[in-house]
Parts: structure tokens; C-alpha cells; sequence
């Protein structure tokens, strides 16, 4: 019996499979992060249908989706190069053999699917840890500040002293229920005295004393100015009710813990999402590993029968 062995060539999407999945990662990491585009639009749907919002899902929700689409495309030549081979006589090519060979193409092919959304999962971990360390501190010297839409044009982040009237009635409640933890974090608007209070650049976060039914009372509070970190879910809340925020917000963070929290929520979902979809990958490159013994089985029995 003779057995023809057929080079393989190295094909493209072997190169542009990973590129692509980064890809995915990257831009649905930045919607996710920023709550924009259609991950915001899938969550305003949820929250409408559920009552909640599930960023994690809804982010593995697309990566799954769309990051094996060139691997869907893919397999249709494979098909068609496939359907050709089949007029080749069966005593030049071993039919069980050849399934196998397509068994383990197609198996090696999800592994590294796997193997890249789970890397994918590791870095916008990484990335999230990253950001951590590059938030503003209370290192820096005390600026002063008033809740005004104007002055300054661009205010540092860092510690700061933010003086206006907090609007306690218009205060806004964000429940993040976790699997090991829950959290709620409660912001309110601050406006400069005697502006429009529809007008909004700055928010505070409340302490678990603040009343929530006052009337709009002029205070100073301390902590870190942090630009554009009012949840989004809340961002686009105050946009419904009619409020003008200013594209370029401010929220004045109590504590480091709570301006960092967001962000170790991100890292430690993205790593154990990684870790699971890893885990994934470990079994199918064990299934991989027995098609392969197998295949190696096959021609070791066919080269004896020869």
C-alpha cells in the first residue's frame, strides 16, 4: 500500500486569524470601557428588558461571535479542496487518514481561536492593572476649584478642592453585583452658585451620611478630580432626564478605592474569563492530542501492512 503525503502550505489566515482577534478584543474592550456604540446599545437593552446590565457577557457575547468568522470563511475552501481530492483513486490516498488530518486542521484551528481570545482576556486584564497605576494620585499639591462650566477651561486631575452647590435631588445610585462582592456608589451633580443647574461638568461622589432630599447647598468638598469617570450607565441616565453634561466631565472620587474600584473589576473579570476560556483550550488540546495519537496509530498500522 503506498501512502501519498500532501505538502501543506502555510495559509494567510494563519496570520490573520490572531490580527483579527485582537482586533475584536481591542475595539469591544474601548466600547465596553467607554459605554458607547453597540455594546452601549445592547446594554440600554438590557436594561430595559432585565432591569440590569451584564458588561462581561454582553463583551464575551461578541468576541465569541465575531472572532472565528475567518475561520467559518475559511473552512469553505478547505471543503472545496476536500470535494477535489475525493476523485483521487483509494489505493493512492488513505480515506480514514485523510479525515483525520481534517479532524486535526480543524481542531488545532479552535484551539488557537481559544488560545487567542484567552491571551486576548489576558492583556485587557493587563491593560486594566496598567490604567490603575497611571490614575491620578493625592500626591500632588491641593488646586482649588469652583463647579463652573468654563473656569478652568481644563482642570488637573489629582487632589483637588471642589467648591459649588451640590444638587442632592438629582442624586444617582450605580449597583454593581458582583460574584464575590456587591457595591453601590452613590454621585451628585455640583454646579457653580447662581448657574443653571441643567448645565452639569462636575460630579461627587456621596458619603453613606449625605442626605439624598436636600435642596441645593453650597459646600467645598476634597478628593481626587478624575476627568471623564462617571459611569456611563448614569452618564447617559442624566442625558435622558434633559441634563446637559459636558462631554468632558469631572467626578471628585472620596477615596482611591472607590476611583480604582472600576478598573480591578475589569482586571479580575477579563482574568478569570481568560482562565475559563483557557481551560476550554486545554481540554480541546487534549481531544487534538488523541486525534494525533490516533492519525500516528493509523500509519504505523498501515506501514506494517506494506
Amino acid at each position: 500500500m503506498r501512502v501519498r503525503f500532501h505538502s501543506v502550505r502555510r495559509h494567510p489566515s494563519r496570520v490573520l486569524l490572531p490580527l483579527w482577534i485582537i482586533l475584536v478584543v481591542a475595539f469591544f474592550t474601548w466600547q465596553a470601557g467607554t459605554y458607547r456604540g453597540v455594546v452601549a446599545l445592547l446594554a440600554e437593552w438590557q436594561f430595559n428588558e432585565f432591569g440590569v446590565y451584564h458588561p462581561l457577557l454582553t463583551f464575551l457575547l461578541f468576541v465569541l461571535i465575531l472572532a472565528p468568522l475567518p475561520f467559518l470563511f475559511t473552512r469553505r475552501r478547505r471543503k472545496s479542496a476536500a470535494a477535489s481530492s475525493a476523485a483521487v483513486p483509494a489505493t493512492d490516498v488513505l480515506p480514514v487518514r485523510n479525515n483525520l488530518s481534517r479532524a486535526i486542521l480543524e481542531a488545532t484551528r479552535f484551539l488557537n481561536v481559544l488560545l487567542f481570545i484567552a491571551g486576548g482576556c489576558f492583556v485587557a486584564a493587563l491593560i486594566a492593572v496598567i490604567m490603575v497605576l497611571m490614575l491620578p494620585s493625592v500626591q500632588r499639591p491641593l488646586q482649588r476649584i469652583t463647579a463652573s462650566t468654563t473656569v478652568p477651561a481644563v482642570p488637573a486631575e489629582g487632589f483637588t478642592e471642589l467648591r459649588g452647590n451640590v444638587l442632592y435631588t438629582r442624586t444617582s445610585a450605580f449597583d454593581e453585583d458582583l460574584w464575590l462582592a456587591r457595591r453601590n456608589v452613590r454621585f451628585a451633580p455640583m454646579v457653580d452658585v447662581g448657574a443653571d443647574p441643567s448645565d452639569i461638568r462636575y460630579f461627587i461622589e456621596l458619603s453613606a451620611t449625605d442626605g439624598t432630599a436636600q435642596n441645593a447647598t453650597e459646600s467645598a468638598r476634597q478628593g481626587i478630580l478624575v476627568r471623564n469617570a462617571l459611569p456611563g450607565e448614569l452618564f447617559r441616565l442624566y442625558r435622558y432626564a434633559g441634563f446637559r453634561v459636558a462631554p468632558d466631565h469631572y467626578v471628585l472620587f472620596r477615596s482611591l478605592k472607590t476611583m480604582r474600584w472600576p478598573y480591578w473589576v475589569w482586571a479580575s473579570e477579563f482574568g478569570v474569563a481568560g482562565l475559563l476560556i483557557g481551560i476550554g483550550a486545554l481540554v480541546q488540546w487534549f481531544r487534538r492530542r488523541r486525534l494525533i495519537v490516533r492519525e500516528r496509530d493509523l500509519l504505523e498500522t498501515g506501514a506494517a501492512d506494506a
